[in-house]
């Protein structure tokens, strides 16, 4: 499910860009491919055309990367920190080591019996 909503919403984004290029304005891609727009839709229409289609993609654009971001979290993991389930995975035991044992009794030198 996440994965066909990924490939949804980059479909979206794509078409964003585009549609946004071919506003009027400083020349865009509407100028680029020679007014195309102007002449499908006529020179008001394709303003506004142009205009909800941009708003009803980017509304569709926010509501898509919010809902993979809900759908594509981890909800046993979500009441933990990160730093904790960082710390957790870095915990390690530690063999405990024998560096501070006593010398036996052969090694001590005998007291001297006087």
């Amino acid at each position: 499910m996440v994965q066909f909503l990924i490939v949804i919403h980059t479909i979206v984004s794509v078409v964003l860009i585009v549609v946004i290029l071919m506003q009027s304005g400083q020349g865009g891609l509407n100028s680029m491919m020679g007014g195309v727009a102007n002449s499908m839709l006529g020179s008001s229409g394709a303003n506004n055309f142009i205009t909800k289609l941009t708003t009803w993609l980017g509304i569709t654009f926010i509501a898509l990367a919010l809902l993979i971001g809900a759908l594509s979290g981890d909800s046993q993991t979500a009441s933990e920190s990160i730093i904790q389930q960082d710390a957790d995975s870095r915990e390690t035991e530690m063999p405990v080591t024998n560096e501070y044992i006593l010398p036996s009794d052969e090694i001590l030198p005998e007291e001297s019996k006087e």
